[in-house]
Parts: structure tokens; sequence; C-alpha cells
């Protein structure tokens, strides 16, 4: 089984994914990580190329993660915009989907260097049109629920422990 880590950019899921990673003992991967570590930087990725060119390369790598055993898998906020990438993970993962308050997840995404998901748009409308594609889609994937904004990364891998492992 794998512990797989969704929700919109800035929700805490590397962070939370890496303390996860060293209570258990289990392997950490961000998806994000791996797409770089073997195409580059996603920045450079998206403007050379597209999020559509972007998206095609993330499900190759979704794919390979998919296949590991007690994994805590970090994935990218648009991973389940996918069908594929979420059958894949799905297969061997409980899916946790990790929350904040727009205004939390703007505090935390505003100095990032991630490309901008739609152009023409402030911060905050992207998060809000961005949000709006997806909320439902979490909602309707996702085995267990934490909202991030009130607690510490160690506090929500400690919740995830009791959840999915110490059950």
């Amino acid at each position: 089984m794998n512990i797989v880590l969704i929700g919109f950019r800035g929700t805490g899921k590397s962070t939370v994914g890496k303390i996860l990673s060293k209570e258990t003992g289990w392997k950490f991967i961000s998806s994000d990580d791996e797409i770089e570590n073997k195409y580059g930087k996603i920045s450079k990725l998206v403007s050379d190329n597209g999020w559509g060119y972007f998206r095609r390369l993330e499900e190759d790598v979704i794919g390979n993660i998919a296949k590991e055993d007690k994994t805590i898998i970090a994935t990218g906020g648009g991973v389940v915009m996918n069908s594929n990438n979420v059958q894949n993970l799905k297969k061997n993962g409980k899916f946790i989907l990790l929350t904040a308050s727009k205004e939390n997840i703007i505090n935390r995404i505003k100095n990032s260097d991630r490309p901008r998901l739609t152009t023409g748009t402030c911060i905050e409308e992207e998060v809000d049109k961005i949000l709006n594609e997806r909320i439902p889609v979490y909602l309707s994937i996702a085995d267990y629920i934490i909202e991030t904004s009130s607690l510490t990364p160690k506090d929500i891998a400690e919740k995830i422990i009791k959840m999915v492992i110490n059950k």
C-alpha cells in the first residue's frame, strides 16, 4: 500500500510527505521532483511546451511511481484531473486530501517559482478558478480529508499515521 497525498499546491503535500517518510520508514517520492529530475524544471517545460506537454510527462511519471509499495507519494496539484493518474495511483494507494483555506494557500504559494496555471489573472482569481475546478474531483476520490490550516506538518503526519497505518 502507498499513501498518496493530493490537494492544491501549498497545502503541505511535500512537507508532510517527508515527515511521514521519516516516521514510517517508507520511501518518499514527489511526482514534481521526479518530473524535474527526469525532464528538467517544470517552469521551463511549461513555458517552452505548455501545460498539455507537462501533463503528458506527468502521466508517464505517475505510471511508474504507482508501481511502488510502502511509499509516500506527494502529487502535483493537478495530477487528479487525469483519470489515468487516479486509476493508477488508486490500485495500491490510499488518497489523503490535504486542504487549506484560500487565504492560507495564497500566502503559501505567492512567492513560489512554479508557473502560474492561468494567464491574465491575479493570484486570488487563479486560486479561486482552479480550486473550483478541482475541489469536486479531490472530494470524489479522497479516502481521507485533513484540513491543514490550523495544524503543523508533524500533527498532520501523525494524524495520517493513525488514520491509515495504525487503524
